[in-house]
This record gives C-alpha cells, structure tokens and sequence, in this order.
C-alpha cells in the first residue's frame, strides 16, 4: 500500500511532536517534513518528497504561513496544502485558497476528521470548514451524481447509514461510499458540516433532527 507523505511546517514543537506521532500510528500515513521554519521547509523539500503538508498561519520566525506557502507553490505547485491554524483570517484564507490551497481546518479539529482530511486531500480532493464566509468557501467543487443527491437528502432528514441504505434499498457499505464521496465534493470532513455544507449551497433543506453516523 502506498502511504500518504505528510509534511509539517508549524513553530510549537510540542504540536508537531504530536501530530507527527498521532499521525504515524496510521499505517497509511508517514512524516517526511518536520520544520518550524519556513524557509527551513524549502530547504528541506528540495531533497524529500510529499504529498499533503501542514502549514500553520503564524510562524514567529522567518517568512510567515502565507510567504512560505507562496514559496513552496512556486516551486512544487503540484504540491497539496492544508492550512493548520487556530488563527481564522479569512483573507488570508481567501486569498490563499484562490491560489492552490487545498483546505482549512482548526486545530481543535477531531483526530479522525484531520485523518480524513488527509486522505481526501491526497485524492485530489479540498476540505474547506462550510461556516468560512465566502469568497473563502465555495460549493459545490463537483456536481454530485443523482443516488449521491439522494444520500444527501436522508442524511438532512437526520437518518443514519442503516436506515438510508433500508430507504433506498442498496448495502450500507454502499452508503458509505456515497457519504465518503460527498463528504468530498462538498469539501468538508464530517456528515454534519455536509448538510449545513449541501443547505448553504442550496442543495436540501435543514432537518430539525442532526444527521446520524
């Protein structure tokens, strides 16, 4: 299996510490970038490869999160970036999504969303927190195929896997697919942020009763 490069560029060791050692317990994941600096993170990606890196907003030594990200897309603009900050700028945050960034998340993110995150990214995929205001957030990326639709209906109607997979009639294995891909498309990381993703974009209306897992 091949597993997803995660670099990390932030400047609290302790955090780096612990994203890198929460994030080597997947197996599918490996660190290979591990800097406070920026610059320092130019210089390392020139002899390492990724394919997902972390970057914090604020770095309180050399070039700052949005210089360091500008450095890097002009060298590897291949490159997948997702901004890891508990500092919410949203022109920042517009200005570097507008420019090849692949998502936002918080820090006080759940463990299993940043892993999903993660992965969706590696896939091509963006993941951008739906309460953004825009120009940041923009939905949807990609049309959503007509049982995807209908996922999405259930899901803001508050049914669980199980009972979406009763309503239409298919595996529940099947539903997760679906859920997978729309939490994809929509471009965010849990089934709550999708529906209020899916309503905000005009694609269902809002259910009193929260979405089930």
């Amino acid at each position: 299996m091949d597993r997803i490069r995660v670099g990390l560029i932030d400047d609290h060791p302790v955090v780096r510490e612990g994203l890198r050692v929460f994030l080597e317990s997947s197996l599918d994941i490996e660190v290979t970038l591990d800097c406070a600096r920026g610059d320092e993170a130019l210089v390392q990606l020139s002899g390492r490869r990724c394919d997902v890196i972390l970057l914090d907003l604020v770095l309180r030594e050399g070039p700052d999160g949005v210089a360091t990200f500008d450095a890097i897309m002009r060298q590897w603009p291949h490159l997948k970036i997702i901004v890891l900050t508990s500092y919410r700028d949203t022109d920042s945050l517009a200005y570097l999504r507008s420019h090849g960034a692949r998502g936002y998340l918080d820090k006080t993110v759940e463990p299993d969303d940043l892993l999903m995150s993660i992965r969706q990214v590696a896939k091509g995929r963006s993941i951008w927190d739906p309460s953004l205001p825009e120009p940041v957030r923009q939905l949807p990326l990609e049309p959503l195929t007509p049982r995807e639709t209908d996922v999405l209906r259930l899901l803001a109607e508050g049914l669980s896997n199980k009972e979406i997979a009763h309503r239409l009639g298919i595996r529940e294995k099947t539903v997760k697919v679906h859920v997978s891909h729309l939490l994809g498309k929509l471009s965010v990381y849990d089934r709550t942020q999708a529906v209020i993703a899916a309503h905000q974009a005009g694609l269902v209306r809002l259910s009193s009763t929260e979405p089930r897992p």
